[in-house]
């Protein structure tokens, strides 16, 4: 993968795929927007010195516990990020007296029904539905995150083709009410008409469930961070090169770009940082009708609605003018060309910033460029709240100022979709023109804040890890799972033992998370993290299904960095033989028969099967010499039919075909043969003879079913092992169905031939279920 741009969702789409020992580049852009941070001075009369370090975004939800704490865990952050907790804040209403608000989801509830008492029912139900959206947003989050099955959230079903405003009066017909959602650090000053109402809840449900945080860090300082672990993972990750085209072919996927200097850089993936609309409108100028539709689903990337900082010096501390707390979140008139977003008490992050006895705050405002306010308008509704600021005021600086985005999709691109089209929405897939570029940044989810940064690059880089991980080539015939690899190296395990002591060895393949417990010849495997293990590894899919499938060698792998590890280096290389992942051979390249029909090898036992169980079943009816001919006719058919498509006929086949023929002969010339009517001598055949093929190790399932794979993976010892269970079981059934007879009457014949269709159900089946119940939780 290649990140151009490097704002904080690509750097964290990077480190997640980085992490998972995926192969990326970056090249950082030296212009990077240091997007609402900033370095402010300020020199009053008397040569006093007031330093602002500021950042405008600087509330976080979940941080120390929650969702937003899972993906720092995930991306090794979460001991690298600090925060205060905010367990209140401060209102001004247009009257200018000041409430305390918590903001806990239960005091937020109990908050509304105090101050909106007449909408107590409305709000009761509104926290009911904000709940369940919670638990089920957390929920496919995390399912994401382990690598099982998530599905399109209810938040985005229900409420995802909401404005904030046309949602919040679903519920409430109070129009002060309504506004209590809008007073916070995210949309604050906004029109409640524009904001998307899923981008602006899936942060601000987190917040209510496990707290605000003012964040102690800056988006810079993220950034740097975020830098400097992708260094450690690979110090040659970045690079510097300035870009002049992308290449695309008729199918629009990217193939290669061009830099400055002509040179070619090939990449599977690109991940751009820049509004969509500029970047494609430069380099694929000819896709305006793709370009259209961006603009129709982000309608605001031009919008002249600005924020921006007034930098306030004071003479005296904060707390001499009543301002005592944090920060304080203003109600505005909307009539107001300019609007107080927050005032904050930067004196309490900075003790720095100025002396012990002055002060400095931030007061952050937004207005509409085309009709900007003053400064003395801000003032003025400043000194209503805090009438002693006006004299203790000794400088003040306007900071720069930026776009202050809201996301709200046009109309007729967000009502009356489809499942489908709002999962694609959600992915982020409604406006990815080019199959394999991505182009990204904060105006994805303005209204969720640092969350909705962290989340997008989360979301962004999964969907990348899960395209690798299923690979996109048509002449695959399968890919190997992470839980079908772990019970390979499981099946591998025996020949070469770690020692009588016991062993944990941590496996961590992308996303999943396995450990095996070794003593002896005995050996477990488990999903998880043993939380001390003697040696862990790191890898992707494809590097150890390549280890496993023979296809390179282990020093190759680790010499590429395609496979990490801590622990004792002693161990890992006798692990890697024990596991059998390191006896790299000739690829097989010999013929393989691929088939559009799906498990067409195996669907040919399935017809003699059927075949034979007809006639085994109609012999109770019907005279030998009706049934076999036709039986006999109709095996040499399915025989050569096989033939002709795999080249091969199994030892199966032959025995099948001299059973018929020497039925028939028999049949022929043994009357009492012919009218036995019975279809015992059949079922006993077939049972013993699939029975002895387990219990051999010469499975009969495994003829036919080996063509339905790839040859490198029918020939592992785990493939040899499922189509030997799946032998025995077809003799199970054979024998049950003789059995049956005996126990419920020959009258229940026919329901016990049922069990021929149960083998095909696990035959289909079977796989899956002897993995996923050998892999312990």
């Amino acid at each position: 993968m290649l990140v151009i741009g490097g704002d904080i969702t690509s750097l964290i789409a990077a480190l997640f795929l980085a992490r998972k020992m995926r192969n990326v580049s970056i090249i950082l852009d030296e212009k990077q927007e240091q997007d609402g941070f900033e370095i402010t001075n300020i020199t009053d009369p008397e040569n006093n010195k007031y330093h602002f370090k500021y950042q405008r975004d600087n509330i976080i939800t979940s941080l120390e516990s929650g969702l937003l704490y899972k993906y720092l865990e995930v991306l090794g952050l979460n001991n690298d990020l600090k925060g205060i907790k905010s367990e209140y804040e401060m209102i001004i209403e247009l009257d200018d007296s000041v409430r305390k608000r918590f903001h806990s989801f239960e005091q937020f509830r109990v908050y509304l029904v105090r101050y909106y008492p007449k909408q107590r029912d409305n709000i009761h139900r509104f926290f009911k539905d904000l709940e369940r959206h919670y638990l089920n947003f957390v929920t496919q989050q995390e399912s994401m995150l382990v690598n099982t099955d998530y599905t399109l959230t209810s938040l985005m079903i229900e409420w995802g083709d909401y404005s904030l405003n046309d949602l919040l009066e679903k519920y409430f017909t109070d129009l002060e009410l309504v506004n209590e959602f809008i007073l916070n650090n995210q949309v604050n000053g906004l029109e409640p008409e524009s904001i998307n109402s899923y981008n602006f809840f899936m942060n601000y449900f987190l917040g209510l469930k496990h707290g605000f945080y003012y964040l102690n860090q800056s988006i810079d300082e993220i950034r740097k961070l975020l830098i400097s672990k992708l260094l450690i993972i690979n110090p040659n990750i970045f690079q510097k090169r300035k870009i002049k085209h992308y290449i695309y072919d008729e199918s629009k996927k990217v193939t290669h770009l061009i830099d400055s200097e002509n040179k070619e850089v090939t990449a599977k993936y690109f991940v751009i940082n820049q509004n969509p609309k500029q970047f494609y409108q430069t380099y694929f100028s000819d896709f305006t009708e793709e370009i259209d539709t961006i603009s129709k689903f982000y309608p605001n990337l031009d919008s002249t609605q600005m924020v921006n900082t007034l930098y306030i010096a004071l003479n005296q501390k904060p707390q001499n003018i009543g301002m005592i707390e944090k920060s304080y979140f203003f109600k505005n008139d909307s009539q107001s060309k300019g609007k107080i977003i927050r005032l904050y008490n930067y004196k309490l992050f900075g003790k720095d910033s100025s002396s012990a006895k002055s002060g400095t705050i931030c007061l952050d405002y937004t207005y509409d460029n085309e009709n900007p306010t003053t400064q003395d308008e801000l003032l003025k509704r400043l000194y209503k709240v805090f009438p002693k600021m006006k004299k203790t005021i000794v400088g003040i600086r306007e900071g720069k100022p930026r776009q202050y985005l809201s996301m709200l999709s046009e109309m007729s691109v967000r009502k009356g979709l489809s499942i489908n089209e709002q999962i694609a929405i959600e992915a982020a897939e409604h406006i990815q023109i080019v199959d394999n570029l991505y182009v990204t940044g904060k105006w994805l989810r303005p209204e969720a804040g640092i969350f909705g940064v962290i989340h997008s690059g989360i979301v962004m880089g999964d969907k990348i890890e899960e395209r690798l991980y299923y690979g996109e080539d048509d002449d695959s015939f399968y890919y190997l799972t992470n839980d079908e690899i772990m019970m390979m190296i499981r099946h591998n395990y025996g020949k070469i033992l770690l020692g009588n002591s016991e062993i944990h060895v941590n496996f961590h393949v992308g996303k999943s998370n396995y450990f095996v417990r070794t003593k002896g010849k005995n050996i477990t495997l488990h999903h998880g993290v043993y939380s001390n293990p003697d040696l862990s590894i790191y890898t992707t899919n494809d590097k150890l299904s390549n280890l496993l499938l023979k296809k390179t060698t282990f020093e190759e792998v680790l010499k590429q960095g395609g496979l990490k590890y801590t622990g004792s280096t002693e161990l890992l290389y006798q692990a890697i033989p024990a596991f059998n992942l390191d006896d790299y051979e000739e690829y097989d390249n010999s013929y393989q028969a691929q088939n559009k029909i799906k498990y067409l090898g195996v669907k040919f036992l399935f017809a003699h099967l059927l075949v034979f169980s007809i006639v085994a079943f109609l012999s109770n009816y019907l005279n030998m010499i009706w049934l076999i001919p036709f039986a006999f006719g109709l095996s040499i058919l399915i025989t050569l039919l096989k033939f002709r498509i795999f080249h091969k006929i199994s030892w199966f086949e032959y025995l099948m075909n001299f059973i018929y023929l020497t039925t028939l002969f028999m049949a022929i010339f043994w009357p009492a043969f012919n009218q036995l009517k019975s279809d015992d001598p059949f079922l006993g055949i077939i049972g013993f003879v699939f029975l002895i093929s387990g219990m051999i190790s010469k499975p009969i399932v495994y003829d036919f079913h080996q063509f339905d794979y790839r040859k490198d993976y029918a020939n592992t010892v785990l493939f040899k092992v499922i189509n030997n269970g799946l032998t025995l079981v077809w003799a199970l059934i054979f024998l049950g169905i003789l059995g049956g007879t005996y126990v419920t009457g020959e009258r229940y014949v026919s329901v016990l031939y049922n069990l021929v269709f149960l083998g095909i159900f696990l035959t289909y089946y079977y796989p899956i279920m002897y993995i996923k119940t050998n892999i312990k939780k």
